[in-house]
Order: structure tokens, then C-alpha cells, then sequence
């Protein structure tokens, strides 16, 4: 065997390992969610899909208020990621091609956020919420996350790399700002568009801290919560916990996989600073 093919051999027995690291705790967690309690009872290091059954699902779905929180994870992320990505949009539009005095500080700006921990930020978002009388709502949970400077700065940077000769086209036609974003610059970005997407959606839905904190009622927080509280009330019942789960599991997982051709894209697309 030659260097190059025990390189290669290599390689791919590197690659093989990272795929089985990987895909390890997502088959463990569907298969155990899907089994029944006895067979998860015999505790084995690696579970096999004897016997599948959605018993464990429906015990979830049944337990009072999974379901309606489910919905309100829908809700929050709808929202929040559309709200981030309009902003976005708007906001990386105005940093890239209008030329105005104070791009750079208002980008610099933008940066500074990133540098600011979410949990810094917590006690005047609650007092913004509770003034407006937003509490124990959906749209309390979206008020303060409704522009993510890393969405910005994805764009910008995305922005960057179009050229500026087909805005510039756009404008001479007469397209004003507006119409030139959405119908020149954000197709031409699609990939890096969809990237942010993502980014954002996942950044909903996996909200914890915040819904807790400006919720009261259960049936008005999200499922990440849900699934916190439903591991303590299910501590012997291990098969209705990763049900759990895999319910909050399987929407992130759907997403990465129909949005992975724009995300790979959008990750190895050429970006200039």
C-alpha cells in the first residue's frame, strides 16, 4: 500500500468515526423514544428497534400542556425569525450599498452587540415587557429578539460579495431602495438568505432561559421548558423523556436537512470584509 492510499485509508476511517460520534446519540435517542419502557428498562449501551411503537409519543402529546407549548414553539419561532431576518436584511442593505457618512460606526455598532452576553440584557427586557403588558405572551417572548446582530453582520458580509454594478443598474431603472432589495439584492443572496434563516429559527426554538423567565402560565411557555419540567415529572419513565426529546429534536433536524444544499452554500460562498 502506497502512502497516498494509506493517507486516504485514513482519512476515511477518520471521517467514519466523526459520523458514528455524530449520528450515535441521534439514533439512540429515536430508537429509545420509540421503544417500549420494559425493553428501555434492560438498559442497553446500544439500543435495538426490536419492537417500535408510538406509545411514548402519545404519552407526551397527552400530557397536558406539551402539545399547546409545541404550538407556541411554532408560534415564537415564526416570528422571531422573521422579524431577525427583515431587520437583517434592512439593516446589512443600508451598511452596503447606500454611501452615507457613519457606516463604519454604525457597523462597528452592529459588532459591539455581539459582545454583549443575551443574559446582561435580561432585567431591562423584563421591564420593557411588563411596562408594555406583554407578560405571559408570545409576543413577550419575541419582543426583545426582534434584530440579531449576527443575522446583520451574515448579510452585510453576504452583500459585500454581490456587485455593485447590478444595484447601481437597478437604481438607474428606477428602482428605489425597497424594491431594488427585494427583487435584485436578496435573490442574488439566496444562499447566505437561507444560512441566516436557519440561523435564526434555530436560535428560537432552542430558547430556554427567556420564555421561562416572562412566563407564568405553562400552557404560555415553549417546549423547551415543557421538556425541562416533563424530565422532572417522568424521572422513572426514561422512554417518555426521550420521546420528549425527540418531538423537540425532529423540527431542527428536518430543517438542516431540507435547508443543507443553501447551507452549504452559504458557508462556503465567497464573503470580503
Amino acid at each position: 500500500m502506497t502512502r497516498r492510499h494509506a493517507a486516504s485509508l485514513l482519512r476515511w476511517l477518520w471521517l467514519g468515526a466523526v459520523v458514528v460520534v455524530v449520528a450515535f446519540p441521534v439514533y439512540a435517542t429515536v430508537v429509545t423514544a420509540l421503544l417500549p419502557p420494559t425493553d428501555v428498562a434492560a438498559g442497553r449501551l446500544v439500543p435495538r428497534p426490536d419492537r417500535l411503537t408510538l406509545d411514548n409519543v402519545r404519552t407526551v402529546l397527552g400530557t397536558a400542556p406539551l402539545a399547546q407549548q409545541y404550538l407556541v414553539s411554532v408560534a415564537v419561532t415564526a416570528l422571531q425569525a422573521a422579524a431577525q431576518l427583515t431587520t437583517a436584511a434592512l439593516a446589512a442593505y443600508a451598511l452596503v450599498f447606500p454611501r452615507w457618512r457613519g457606516r463604519g460606526v454604525a457597523f462597528a455598532l452592529v459588532l459591539a452587540t455581539l459582545a454583549f452576553p443575551g443574559e446582561s440584557l435580561v432585567i431591562p427586557n423584563f421591564q420593557l415587557v411588563s411596562g408594555l403588558g406583554l407578560r405571559d405572551t408570545v409576543l413577550g417572548i419575541v419582543i426583545p429578539y426582534l434584530a440579531a446582530g449576527y443575522a446583520v453582520f451574515l448579510l452585510r458580509q453576504a452583500f459585500l460579495a454581490l456587485p455593485r454594478e447590478v444595484w447601481e443598474a437597478a437604481r438607474m431603472d428606477g428602482c428605489g431602495d425597497l424594491r431594488a432589495l427585494v427583487l435584485v439584492v436578496l435573490p442574488m443572496a439566496r444562499p447566505q438568505l437561507v444560512t441566516a434563516a436557519m440561523w435564526c429559527a434555530l436560535s428560537a426554538w432552542n430558547g430556554y432561559f427567556w420564555p421561562l423567565l416572562i412566563t407564568d402560565s405553562p400552557q404560555r411557555r415553549t417546549i423547551q421548558v415543557g421538556l425541562a419540567q416533563l424530565v422532572v415529572d417522568q424521572v422513572t419513565a426514561p422512554a417518555v423523556i426521550y420521546a420528549g426529546t425527540l418531538l423537540v429534536l425532529l423540527p431542527t433536524l428536518l430543517l438542516v436537512l431540507f435547508g443543507q444544499r443553501f447551507l452549504v452554500r452559504g458557508l462556503a460562498a465567497r464573503v470580503t470584509t
